[in-house]
This record gives structure tokens, C-alpha cells and sequence, in this order.
């Protein structure tokens, strides 16, 4: 029954509700009035889900495309979000991506793509990336006390794979501060969802770990207003190419190595970040021995050997740790039974 009907029926009922009232005028006009209201908000309703039908097809319609694209390459997907500082903070993403993400995928191909409709949460990327079939998501969220929060979720490569958590960057309230080394760093933070290598600096040749390594540097350097979790990510990733890089053989980078590896243990608190604590004195430690071995220096070696003890001692303490000891134990003391078994068996009984 659409809103015309129903108007009408509501009209000759309040004809005949008139007729009996001795033809009070009153009480038409208020039942008139009312009759619009109700056709007016059945109307308003029927549009809102003519337009909800129409919004979830166009949805199934772009993922269908987004589908259908055959090219070899990532699909990065970036999703509109809805007016106002999240539009503003997705326009910053899209420009981010298309001008940087090229400086950290090694010359691999990808396409960045558009999605109508907002997510919300991590389990809408989830399932805009399975509808897509999209190799990355980044969208935008708001958060107390915060202008607006950057996501990205990828896509995992094999059903082996263990999932990894939505990379999350807090923007700067005041948008001066989205600069452009912001931006480098949100396409970084992008690729190495796609390619999480990127936090394995050894699995790169060296000339094409450099260039990775020298925009690291060159986006800390330039000190953005940046997310303090995805800017220490950016320190210990460049901190550990660096070292790569030393330990390829290259001179250059071996005194680098060594200021780059100590700059970042010296902003590091212990009790705040104990992993990337951890993580600084190991680097620092191996630094520190590449470069001694270049040109002996005792002082040197002895500062390294307590750099790596100190990271031990604390790897030590750790359950996991303990668990891993004793899981090892345990296979030397199965080795060597099963050695003795076999040696008791093969001697007739006799040792």
C-alpha cells in the first residue's frame, strides 16, 4: 500500500468522521494535518530504503569490478568515507598512496582503487576485502580525543599465514602537520602490510634495501607529527637495514650503522618498550662488532659483548624464553637416548 493510498482512505474516513461531528471544521483539518504527517514519513522512509537498496548494489557492483581485474599486481583499495575531516583525512591517504607507495614496493606493479561506503571497524575491511578480493584496505575511523585514526588491514597471502593486526595512525589535529614526510610514512606503513618483509632487512639484496633505508632516515629526519607507535616502527626498521647494509660490507654504512643504532637505543625507554629495548642493544651490539672487525678495537668489542649480554639477560627473564630453554633441553635428552638406544641395540645389550 503506497503513501497516496493511503492518504486518501485516511481522507474519507475524516469526511465522514466530520459528518457525524455536525460538520466541525476543526477536527478535519487536524485529521488532514495528521494524515499528511504519516504519508510524509511513510514517503521519507520508502526513500531511505530505495536509496539503501541502491547504495548496497552499487557496493556489489564496484567489488564485482574490483574483482574482475585481472592485471598482475596489489589492489589497493581505499574506501570513502563520509563528509567532514574524514573525507578530508581519505583526499590526504589516496594522494598519499598514488605519490609514495611506489618508493617501497621494489618496482612491483599496483593499482589504487576506490570503494563506496564507510567502514567502521576491522571486521568491515575484513569483509570489504573478502567481497574485493583486494590485496590492502585503508580507511579512516574516529577516536576520542583524536582528529581522526588511519587504518590498514591486509589481506593475508595463504590460509597458513598467521594474521597480522590493522596498522593504526593517529593524525595530527591541525592539518599544517599533514605534511608530506606523514604521508611517505603512512604509504611505508601500507606496503610493508602488503609485504611484511619489509621488517626483514635480510631477506634484500643490498641495492635494493638502500633506497628503502635512505627514505627511512630521510622521513625521520625531517621529525613529522607523526603517530609515536608507527614512527618507532619506522626507527628500528631503519636502524636494522642499516645494519644490514654494514654487514654487506659496505663501509659507508658501518660507521652509520653504529650512530643510527645508538641514536635509537638512547630514545628507547626500557620500562615503557622492553621489546624494542631488547631489540636496540642487539642492534647496537652487532653494529658494533661489524665495525670493530673493520678496524680492531677492543674498547669497542668489549661495549658490543655488553650490549648483547644485557639483551640475553633480559631475554632470560622472559617466560617465553624459559619455555624455549627448557623445550630444548628436552630434545638434547630425547637425542640422546634415542643415541643410546640405538647403541645399546646394536651392541647386543652391552655398552
Amino acid at each position: 500500500m503506497n503513501a497516496a493510498l493511503i492518504i486518501s482512505e485516511a481522507r474519507e474516513l475524516l469526511i465522514q468522521l466530520d459528518a457525524h461531528a455536525g460538520g466541525f471544521a476543526g477536527l478535519s483539518l487536524l485529521g488532514l494535518g495528521a494524515a499528511i504527517l504519516i504519508g510524509s514519513i511513510l514517503a521519507l522512509v520508502l526513500l531511505r530504503l530505495v536509496a539503501g537498496v541502491a547504495s548496497s548494489i552499487h557496493r556489489s557492483l564496484s567489488a564485482a569490478a574490483i574483482r574482475r581485474i585481472t592485471e598482475h599486481g596489489a589492489r589497493i583499495v581505499i574506501t570513502r568515507a563520509p563528509g567532514g575531516r574524514r573525507r578530508q583525512m581519505t583526499s590526504f591517504v589516496q594522494g598519499a598512496i598514488e605519490r609514495h607507495l611506489s618508493s617501497f614496493m621494489f618496482g612491483g606493479p599496483f593499482r589504487v582503487l576506490s570503494f563506496p561506503g564507510r567502514i567502521e571497524t576491522e571486521k568491515e575491511a575484513e569483509l570489504v576485502l573478502k567481497r574485493t578480493e583486494a590485496d590492502v584496505v585503508l580507511w579512516t575511523e574516529r577516536a576520542a580525543g583524536a582528529s581522526g585514526v588511519i587504518r590498514i588491514l591486509s589481506r593475508l597471502s595463504n590460509p597458513t599465514e598467521k594474521p597480522r593486526p590493522a596498522q593504526s595512525c593517529v593524525m595530527p589535529k591541525n592539518r599544517t602537520a599533514w605534511s608530506d614526510p606523514l604521508a611517505q610514512a603512512i604509504a611505508y606503513a601500507a606496503a610493508k602490510q602488503f609485504r611484511p618483509a619489509l621488517g626483514r632487512p635480510q631477506d634484500f639484496r643490498a641495492e635494493r634495501l638502500q633506497p628503502v633505508v635512505e627514505m627511512l632516515l630521510k622521513i625521520i629526519a625531517e621529525k613529522p607529527a607523526i603517530d609515536e607507535t608507527l614512527l618507532a616502527e619506522l626507527i628500528e626498521d631503519a636502524a636494522a637495514g642499516s645494519l644490514q647494509l654494514a654487514l654487506t660490507g659496505d663501509s659507508g654504512w658501518i660507521e652509520r650503522a653504529v650512530e643510527i643504532a645508538r641514536n635509537t637505543l638512547a630514545d628507547i625507554n626500557r620500562s615503557d618498550a622492553p621489546d624494542r629495548w631488547i631489540n636496540a642493544k642487539i642492534t647496537l651490539g652487532r653494529a658494533l662488532r661489524v665495525r670493530a672487525e673493520k678496524r680492531f678495537d677492543p674498547v669497542l668489542l668489549r661495549e658490543a659483548i655488553s650490549h648483547l649480554t644485557d639483551a640475553l639477560d633480559a631475554l632470560r627473564s622472559e617466560p617465553r624464553f624459559k619455555l624455549a630453554e627448557a623445550a630444548a633441553q628436552a630434545i638434547g635428552e630425547a637425542q640422546k637416548l634415542l643415541g643410546a638406544r640405538r647403541k645399546f641395540s646394536i651392541s647386543g645389550g652391552t655398552i
